[in-house]
């Protein structure tokens, strides 16, 4: 029932769908950055956008991208009403198969009220990275 679909490249219209999700979920944020255009350079350059359907119908999805020695995991996203349905885990079964196939180590960042998501991504072999604090500079 669950299908999964990985793109390399990206339509606006596919953009419009993943965004819905995204904002959806509550993992969307104007200062993330995630515009179409910066979302298709990283696709453009070996990251891929996993698409899960349910019936054709665009239920969840991850963006990965890599910097030749980690691959990254950011927005993994299953709409509320498909979640705990095993969507969550077919998207990060496939993200870490390509993690595999592309010899990477898989990384991640989950938002510490994000309960399910730190459960799930525990199961899959994630570790907290102790002493560390996750920081970012978003204004450039």
């Amino acid at each position: 029932m669950i299908k999964l679909s990985i793109l390399t490249g990206l339509t606006r219209e596919q953009y419009v769908v993943i965004t819905t999700l995204w904002v959806m979920t509550g993992i969307a944020s104007p200062q993330r950055g995630d515009s179409y255009e910066a979302v298709c350079h990283t696709l453009a350059n070996g990251g891929r956008i996993i698409l899960a359907l349910w019936d054709d119908i665009p239920v969840g999805t991850t963006w990965l991208t890599h910097d030749f020695r980690r691959l990254y995991i950011h927005h993994m996203a299953v709409h509320p009403q498909y979640q705990n349905k095993g969507i969550g885990k077919r998207l990060m079964e496939e993200a870490l198969s390509i993690a595999k196939e592309l010899k990477l180590q898989a990384k991640l960042e989950v938002h510490c009220q994000n309960k399910a998501a730190y459960k799930l991504y525990r199961k899959y072999g994630f570790i907290t990275l102790e002493g560390y604090h996750t920081m970012i500079k978003r204004d450039t």
